[in-house]
């Protein structure tokens, strides 16, 4: 379910999704419309405020281009400076704006930070949900051959160790299936966990047949 604000966040942020969708496929404007949908179907679940869900949504990721320019030193914090401006130009209801900025700022756990509303763990469940499952396969092999900030083989023949995520997007999927953040239990919310738990069985079996047929098992 769309609400009245989101073609009115899209078209004051339209420039921002140019410059996302310049260099790296995995985080471009797609990436922000895939968690979106996401969210809205765990927010439907979860009875969530869906306007301040979609207004995080197609905002929480519009700074990473700057961040990896270096112009700015943290995505999520910018994030929140153009959650304010947008949404008060928008006419958004002033009482959800701090509500919609808490799920922005927190979305990066590497930073350690709690969500402690619905809204922002809707949002971190499907953000981290986007990097799951067949489209995370196409995400990392794709940001593999395309960037030069993730560029790597697809696979090198060697064990994985700690350590060696970069080596190939193959061995990334395996550090990601070993991370903490995609373990399934991990995930917040109920549908979070059943959905995760889905994509995870996907991605380990993906590996493990990639794996198989590159020695010619299969």
């Amino acid at each position: 379910m769309d609400t009245k604000y989101r073609q009115k966040i899209l078209a004051l942020t339209k420039e921002y999704r140019k410059d996302l969708d310049k260099n790296d496929f995995s985080h471009d404007s797609n990436h922000l419309l895939r968690v979106e949908k996401l969210a809205k179907t765990i927010a439907a679940d979860e009875k969530a405020d869906m306007e301040v869900v979609e207004a995080a949504c197609l905002i929480f990721d519009l700074a990473r281009e700057l961040e990896d320019k270096g112009i700015v030193q943290d995505h999520a914090e910018e994030g929140v400076n153009i959650a304010r401006k947008v949404l008060a130009k928008i006419n958004f209801p002033v009482n959800k704006i701090e509500n919609v900025c808490h799920a922005i700022y927190v979305h990066r756990r590497s930073k350690d930070r709690i969500p402690e509303t619905i809204e922002a763990k809707i949002l971190r469940d499907a953000d981290y949900l986007d990097a799951m499952g067949a489209t995370d396969v196409t995400r990392v092999i794709a940001s593999s051959l395309q960037t030069e900030k993730y560029k790597r083989p697809i696979y090198v023949d060697k064990v994985f160790e700690e350590g060696d995520s970069d080596i190939s997007a193959i061995h990334f999927m395996m550090y990601q299936l070993k991370h903490e953040k995609h373990q399934p239990e991990n995930f917040f919310t109920k549908r979070g966990k059943e959905i995760a738990k889905d994509r995870y069985l996907f991605l380990r079996d993906f590996v493990e047949r990639f794996v198989d047929e590159w020695h010619g098992k299969k």
